[in-house]
């Protein structure tokens, strides 16, 4: 009994002794990978949505105030600083304008005055002039004058001294249309349509859309969003609704512009800073090798978002999701003390929601040489979904293989790719990727796909960090330490 119990115990220790010999030891590199957290990068999204950083308005103090952190965990994680005068900010001039007030949006017709609130039926410009005005109602569907394509908003009707209401978008949405491009590249911008009611002597502009959109300069006008209910009540009185109005426009391409018959008074309380300063925030891991140290690979997302204007914008899926995951990614360098070969600069714009332009002042003023940079990966609105994107990789296989790589052999999530597009320079830039993609920089937008556990709202005061998904999260931020690691790593790239 006591031979058959003591070979059993010796029999066991040497199983037991063989597979420890045989499982292999974690290097530093993994160790760190599996240290990436879903808990940390959450974290990382509600310190971002703090609202003592006042929703990160681009030219604001607050905003100053949040690079400033973002900053500070690049110094204690190791980055160098890749900013002004040894700094990790590369600063750029900026104008913004503050909302000092609520002001108010009533609409007056036959049965009276109706008051709308702030948030709940509309927002006011965020560029908007501070004053009041009141003044008749006119439909002028798109607000758009577009003589090579024989189409004007304006034409017949005089709209001077009055309020415009004005429609998003244009009125050509199928893509087989011989004219699309043309509608969709050059008459898109809502600035423009502003600028076009000016010009054409409105005094105040409602753009159909209940929205917050920092990207339109400041005119000297007064406008603001409204909400599809709220352009009803202005249209009741001629018997229209603005559905059915912008679907006969779309579907016949012909204006439809008409006195509504009712009058608006609307006022809105602001400050505009003609002269402030934002920034990008800059950290670099420097590779080691003598000639790709200076070859870079970068990794970017946006800080900023829309401020506060009749509530604080919270941005979490546009796009502290995205900054969050820049900010785990370039710790995980940090912690791992890996040395790889090609130097990585990690970038969090500014100025992203007011026109692309803290990616457009790197791209004028690059720490290195965009001809030397290897690419720009970009994030934004990184934080739902089952599945990984990376659109344009699919045309540099010598990078796509990385990636494939690593998500094949350690995350084991769908990934999507597609062939790479260079931009017309006539299409209008959304995100920071597409500037870096017209300097002729490969950029690849990594984002997810599938579906969401919860809803997303786009430039809504419901963008909270309560309705991300950190476990996607994690992965992405785990896929792209891995592929960016082998790729920063590999000599054969061209």
């Amino acid at each position: 009994m006591f031979k058959n119990s003591l070979f059993s115990v010796l029999l066991f220790c040497a199983y037991t002794m063989s597979f420890a010999q045989e499982k292999p030891a974690y290097t530093p590199e993994m160790q760190v990978f599996h240290s990436i957290s879903s808990n940390e990068i959450y974290a990382f999204v509600e310190e971002l949505c703090k609202p003592e950083y006042q929703g990160r308005q681009a030219g604001s103090p607050e905003y100053m105030a949040c690079a400033h952190w973002v900053a500070n965990r690049f110094a204690e994680w190791g980055l160098k600083p890749g900013g002004d005068q040894g700094s990790y900010f590369q600063h750029f001039p900026i104008h913004y304008t503050e909302m000092t007030g609520l002001g108010k949006l009533e609409i007056i017709t036959l049965e009276g005055r109706k008051s709308y609130q702030v948030a709940k039926d509309y927002f006011p410009g965020t560029n908007s002039l501070n004053g009041r005005v009141k003044a008749p109602v006119l439909y002028v569907g798109f607000g758009l004058t577009a003589p090579e394509l024989g189409y004007d908003d304006y034409k017949g009707i005089d709209v001077r001294g009055k309020i415009v209401l004005v429609e998003g978008g244009v009125p050509c949405s199928d893509r087989n249309h011989k004219d699309y491009r043309t509608w969709n590249e050059q008459y898109i911008s809502t600035t423009g349509r502003i600028t076009n009611a000016i010009e054409h002597g409105a005094i105040g502009v409602l753009l159909v859309g209940k929205t917050s959109n920092p990207n339109i300069k400041h005119q000297g006008i007064i406008f603001c969003h409204i909400s599809e209910e709220v352009a009803d009540d202005i249209l009741r009185s001629s018997g229209q609704n603005q559905k059915t109005l912008k679907a006969a426009i779309c579907k016949s391409l012909k204006p439809a512009s008409f006195d509504t018959g009712c009058e608006v008074e609307m006022q809105t309380e602001t400050n505009y800073n003609p002269h402030s300063q934002t920034c990008n925030v800059i950290g670099v891991w420097e590779g080691t090798d003598p000639e790709l140290r200076n070859k870079p690979l970068i990794l970017g997302a946006h800080l900023d978002h829309l401020g506060n204007h009749g509530g604080i914008f919270r941005g979490a899926w546009d796009n502290a999701s995205g900054s969050a995951i820049v900010l785990e990614t370039a710790k995980a360098f940090g912690r791992s003390g890996i040395s790889p070969k090609r130097t990585i600069v990690f970038i969090l714009f500014g100025a992203e929601e007011c026109g692309i332009l803290g990616s457009a002042y790197y791209v004028a003023h690059p720490l290195y040489p965009l001809a030397q940079t290897l690419c720009m990966i970009n994030l934004d609105m990184v934080g739902g979904g089952d599945g990984f994107s990376m659109g344009g990789i699919k045309s540099f296989p010598q990078l796509e293989k990385h990636f494939a790589d690593a998500n094949e052999k350690y995350i084991h999530r769908y990934l999507k790719t597609s062939e790479y597009r260079k931009m017309s320079p006539t299409a209008v830039a959304r995100t920071d990727g597409a500037i870096f993609n017209r300097a002729d920089v490969p950029t690849f937008h990594t984002g997810t796909t599938g579906k969401y556990k919860n809803p997303m709202y786009y430039h809504d005061l419901r963008d909270v960090p309560e309705l991300l998904d950190p476990e996607i999260m994690e992965d992405v931020a785990k896929f792209l330490f891995l592929g960016i690691r082998d790729i920063t790593n590999d000599t054969e790239i061209q």
